[in-house]
């Protein structure tokens, strides 16, 4: 059987609000959902989610467009600015094709120079990609 995700968990996965998941939808940026014949409700399938998670690592709406991510309020916190930056990275892997914790993410930071301090998104997706690759 195959699972399906409601609109909510699909804007709650994706670490955006449903007001701006419905605008991307409208844009073009994301998939449109399917409906549930019976009540309406929209629903997405694993390759829609799949999809979502694409256009956030490489920034390109499935119109072609540039998608540009609304700018996160800064916290003060470096605990939940640590937490966006592993949701960022654990999306992007995830459109590399891997699935990992936060808790691997957070490992193979720390196993980086520096915990990665320094490199630029890209270059840091990689090499913890590569870190997580090399573990047993």
């Amino acid at each position: 059987m195959e699972k399906f995700v409601t609109f909510s968990e699909l804007s709650e996965m994706l670490g955006i609000s449903p007001s701006r998941l419905y605008d991307l939808i409208r844009d073009g940026i994301f998939p449109e959902p399917s409906r549930n014949p019976k009540n309406q409700r929209p629903y997405f399938r694993k390759e829609d989610v799949d999809s979502c998670r694409q256009v956030l690592a490489t920034r390109v709406g499935l119109n072609g467009q540039p998608y540009t991510p609304n700018r996160k309020r800064k916290t003060g916190s470096a605990t939940a600015t640590l937490r966006d930056r592993h949701e960022s990275l654990i999306a992007s892997l995830s459109a590399l094709g891997m699935t990992a914790t936060p808790k691997q993410v957070d490992e193979a930071v720390k196993s980086l120079p520096d915990a990665g301090k320094g490199l630029e998104e890209g270059d840091l997706v990689k090499q913890v990609f590569l870190a997580l690759r090399r573990k047993p």
